[in-house]
């Protein structure tokens, strides 16, 4: 048979077996790190939260997580750090946490909704945090704040 006639051959370069099966086995520890992650996602977010997001995946130490809607978005991406550390405590030890919107994942009922108690309960709220007076400028300022910057957001905006 002639050379011309048969199919030309992939040209990329092959992985050894082993190579494959490692690379397996680290897609497996992220699957358990998921799992592990969506057994305790209740506890490590909170009830409310809990209904609005969730894990997708881990890939490379960066989780990602679906969001339903802008606000609760919002909250997650102010508040990353705390989830991480959070997740930390669990022993899954992550580089990253990407949000993003997922409209598909929406878990209740939109006649169940109350924009009163949603804005009551909305994690931005001052009402709903520990407030403390802002060393440099007096201000009422959450405390979370002041444990990760010492100062007020202001205060911290002015220097940097």
């Amino acid at each position: 048979m002639k050379r011309e006639y048969l199919p030309k051959s992939n040209r990329r370069f092959a992985k050894s077996l082993q190579t494959c099966l490692n690379e397996l086995k680290k897609s497996w520890k992220d699957l358990d790190k998921l799992s592990k992650l969506n057994e305790n996602w209740e506890k490590v977010i909170g009830l409310e939260l809990s209904k609005q997001c969730k894990p997708l995946k881990i890939e490379k130490k960066i989780l990602t997580v679906a969001v339903n809607h802008p606000q609760w978005r919002q909250a997650l991406t102010y508040n990353k750090h705390k989830l991480k550390e959070t997740i930390d405590k669990l022993g899954i030890y992550l580089d990253e946490i990407k949000i993003i919107q997922n409209y598909e994942a929406i878990t209740i009922n939109k006649k169940d909704i109350n924009p009163k108690s949603v804005w009551d309960n909305h994690p931005n709220r001052i009402i709903n945090q520990n407030t403390i007076a802002c060393k440099f400028c007096n201000s009422p300022t959450p405390e979370g704040e002041i444990l990760r910057w010492g100062k007020c957001t202001f205060c911290w905006r002015k220097n940097n």
